[in-house]
This record gives structure tokens, sequence and C-alpha cells, in this order.
């Protein structure tokens, strides 16, 4: 079992949920989800961090998935561009509390995209705000949503570069990215315009882009879940 969160934040009203290829790669092993509703947010933090406690605990490791931006007050910044978009206090305040356990019990966990930036936040990093705004373009490539989009090198003595091996491109569906990379973390994969693309500690792997939208494009990327699961 793996423990998900769900977001509402950017689907339509009374509906909450995650991308089903998220779900697709965990069931393709023999896994399932266990769903984490942002709606603990609204309780008290030792309600959250009691919650946290007991799905991670009854649960064999973590997932963070994509989503809309970390609050920069997350990272001590206030709001700087008029890009961002989708902050779910909630939900930040409840993946802080997964992540904080997860660590803890020594579970696995895979980040994706928002879950990168989560993952950064948490370890004291800070991010880009706006990539378009920074100077960093072509990273929001919806058009090319389900096939790559653009070329990464990845670190050859990585644990992603084992996982991936031959890998040279990754789809890319955000507008933000890593800036000062957070303690305990190692860069390990990079677009060519220097943009963060995966980050790695014992235990955690997080890439900015999107594998489970590409498991059927390239099965290769099907390596990351299982590593999750394995």
């Amino acid at each position: 079992m793996v423990c998900v969160l769900v977001s509402s934040g950017q689907l339509p009203k009374r509906r909450a949920g995650v991308h089903e290829g998220y779900l697709n790669a965990l069931s393709r092993l023999g896994a399932y989800a266990v769903m984490a509703p942002g709606q603990i947010g609204d309780l008290a933090d030792s309600e959250v961090k009691s919650i946290a406690k007991e799905l991670i605990g009854s649960t064999d490791a973590l997932m963070l998935t994509g989503g809309g931006d970390v609050d920069p007050q997350r990272y001590g910044q206030s709001v700087s561009s008029d890009k961002v978009y989708g902050i779910e206090a909630n939900r930040d305040r409840v993946e802080l509390a997964l992540l904080d356990e997860a660590l803890r019990q020594e579970r696995k966990v895979l980040a994706i995209c928002r879950g990168i930036q989560m993952v950064n936040v948490y370890f004291g990093g800070t991010l880009i705000q706006d990539l378009e705004t920074s100077g960093k373009s072509k990273h929001s490539l919806t058009e090319q949503e389900y096939e790559y989009a653009h070329e990464i090198t990845i670190s050859q003595d990585s644990e992603l570069a084992q996982l991936l091996p031959g890998v040279t491109q990754v789809n890319s569906l955000h507008h933000q990215a890593i800036d000062v990379p957070g303690g305990d973390l190692v860069v390990t994969a990079v677009s060519n315009d220097g943009v963060v693309e995966a980050m790695e500690r014992p235990g955690l792997i997080a890439v900015q882009w999107h594998p489970e939208r590409l498991i059927d494009f390239d099965p290769i990327e099907m390596n990351l879940f299982a590593w999750l699961v394995g």
C-alpha cells in the first residue's frame, strides 16, 4: 500500500482526486493507494501529526504527487509573481506532516513535480516562483504531456541513473522549480538550461517531470514506481 494525498484545488467543484496515471502505475505492480484527503489540514496540528503517523504506519511508502504551487510563505517568501496559482494551505500542512513521518518511519518516498518542490521546502530549500519570468522557458509543455518534451542529463553515479538507464528526455508540465536546494538533498538531474529535474537522498527520489504520464510511452518510467513498492 502506498499513501497518496488527494487534492481538490485543481479539480471541478465537489471533486477530489489524482491523475489516474499514479494509480495505474501502482496497480500494474500489484500495489494500491491509500488516499489521504487534504481536508485533514483543517484539523489542529496535533491531530494532523497523529493522523499522519497512523497513515504512514499502515502503509509501505509515500508518494507526493503533482498539483498547484507550494505557499511561498513555507520557504520564507511572499508571492512575487502573478503566475503563482493553486495554493492549498491545508495540502501543504498535510504533505509536510506525511513527509516528516515517512522519513521518521524510514518509508520510501517518491515525489513528483509539486512533490519535489515540497521535498525541497521541507529540507530548507527555496523555489523559483515562475520559470518564464526568471528567463527559463519551455518547461510548461502541456501539448506534450504524454511524451518526451526536452532533454535532461542524469548524474551517472545516482540511484536515478540505475533506475532509468539511457533516459535522456522527460515531459515537462511545471512553471516552478528548485532554486536553492535543501540540505541533505543531492541534485541528480538537470535540464539543458540548468533547471533541477531530480534530487535524491537515501530512500527518497524526487523528480520534476511526470513519469505517471509516460508509462505507456516509455515503460522504463515504471522503474520509478517499482523502486517505490519493491
